[in-house]
């Protein structure tokens, strides 16, 4: 008797784990299928980003602590960068150089976005150093608290849209590490720089940015660009690096339409759907397609993953 019960059960956890088994099975198709329905059938492709470099606009460190800025970045969105391809090039970086800007520093958006298609870019990020200052904060326990010396840095992070050659983000961070006295007199005098101090302020704050710039253009949908023609064949500039395959169908969208925005600013309206490509050779940084509908594809303004 008490060796049927034991059989029982035994046989009741095992029908138990049986049923869990189902139920996570069961769960797990429905996240899939959830997901799936979320996402849509198409894959997510890398987005291409290119770096202006880092303008030094508070004076602090001069040359030197914008060329930190820089690698530091551009490091980190290298190692880090989920969903995105830095694009480094040295014809590329001469290229975004002859960019024109105004006598205020603003960059020609309509120059940057013919250089950003030609190199199959999505996003060219640009940085700046806006300032760094000494402040003081009262710290610790009330009745014992003291006072503390922070360098505080503020950088400025714009992301420029190479399809519309629009302001695509502009974001504002500001970052605080403890310093010692002298350190802060220093910053405060702005007449001494303190390259251990930036160099903290650089490592406490390049993540956080690296973070909000990969959401944030992770969000956007790949886009890509027809950089030449030849016997039918189109070549874009984006192949393996951002994940396209042979087979793959990209719709083909006219290219945009100038228009004046406020002040000198002069955007791109996107186009209209006019055709269809698909992918018939991949390299490791370009791709070749053959037409399969539209006409005039060579004047297009992108091209996207058909979903």
């Amino acid at each position: 008797m008490k060796r049927m019960k034991i059989i029982r059960r035994e046989g009741a956890i095992f029908l138990t784990v049986c049923l869990l088994a189902c139920l996570m099975a069961s769960g797990c198709a429905t996240t899939k299928k959830i997901s799936y329905d979320i996402m849509g059938k198409g894959r997510a492709l890398k987005k291409k980003v290119a770096f202006l470099g880092t303008i030094n606009r508070s004076g602090y460190g001069g040359t030197e602590f914008a060329n930190a800025a820089s690698i530091q970045l551009k490091s980190s969105l290298k190692a880090y960068g989920n969903g995105l391809v830095l694009v480094d090039s040295r014809n590329l970086r001469k290229a975004m150089e002859q960019v024109p800007r105004s006598s205020s520093g603003q960059i020609d958006t309509l120059a940057l976005a013919k250089v950003g298609k030609k190199y199959g870019i999505n996003a060219v990020l640009e940085q700046s150093i806006e300032g760094i200052q000494g402040v003081t904060e009262k710290r610790g326990i009330w009745g014992f608290r003291h006072t503390c010396f922070l360098a505080r840095l503020s950088m400025r992070i714009v992301a420029y849209d190479v399809e519309t050659a629009t302001i695509l983000y502009n974001q504002m961070f500001q970052r605080t590490v403890e310093v010692s006295e002298e350190e802060w007199q220093g910053i405060k005098k702005g007449n001494r720089y303190e390259k251990g101090v930036a160099n903290r302020l650089l490592a406490k704050m390049i993540p956080d940015i690296r973070k909000n710039i990969s959401r944030r253009l992770g969000n956007e949908p790949w886009k890509g660009y027809i950089c030449a023609v030849s016997d039918d064949t189109f070549t874009l500039a984006a192949g393996k690096d951002v994940g396209l395959a042979e087979g793959d169908i990209l719709e083909v969208f006219g290219a945009g339409e100038p228009l004046r925005g406020t002040g000198s600013g002069i955007y791109l309206i996107p186009g209209q759907k006019i055709g269809e490509i698909k992918i018939t050779k991949v390299l490791r940084s370009r791709a070749e397609a053959t037409a399969i509908s539209g006409h005039d594809l060579e004047r297009s303004g992108c091209v996207r993953l058909k979903r």
